[in-house]
């Protein structure tokens, strides 16, 4: 699987999640920001070592995506809270397949979000609010894991 499978997948379930809330400015878009609107930013990282095994190893893609919530920058911190409520519940915790379906088994475990191979306590966060006229921008960010196989 590789890195536009990743993007594929978080961007079919963020867009799934969201069900319209606001515009999705998906990662790498063009598309300028309105008031009430996110953008996807999905940050690859480092590759590691998940595990060997007899038949295949496996490769931990760590990655974040990041999620820029803009707001009407006159309106303060209560036209973004519920906002990034709703983006951390769905972010925390989840696991899905290639095709960014939710899934519970583990065998078919593509992506996830909270991944404990980060060590405890890596799940969605607020890593930024700040005022950028006419916006309030506030960023979340969610560590992932994608799962390969050699």
């Amino acid at each position: 699987m590789s890195y536009a499978n990743e993007r594929k997948a978080i961007e079919t379930y963020f867009i799934a999640q969201w069900a319209g809330a606001t515009t999705v400015i998906p990662d790498g878009q063009t598309g300028e920001p309105t008031p009430d609107s996110v953008r996807l930013t999905i940050n690859s990282g480092a590759v590691l070592q998940g595990s060997i095994g007899r038949t295949s190893n496996r490769h931990d893609h760590i990655g974040t995506l990041v999620v820029g919530i803009y707001t009407d920058g006159a309106l303060g911190s209560a036209a973004w809270r519920a906002y990034a409520d709703t983006i951390i519940g769905f972010l925390t915790e989840v696991t899905l397949n290639s095709s960014g379906a939710v899934i519970s088994t583990t065998a078919e475990a593509f992506l996830r979000f909270s991944p404990p191979e980060m060590g405890e306590g890596r799940h969605p966060y607020i890593s930024a609010s700040f005022k950028d006229a006419p916006f309030h921008v506030t960023n979340i960010t969610a560590p992932f894991v994608r799962y390969s196989y050699s």
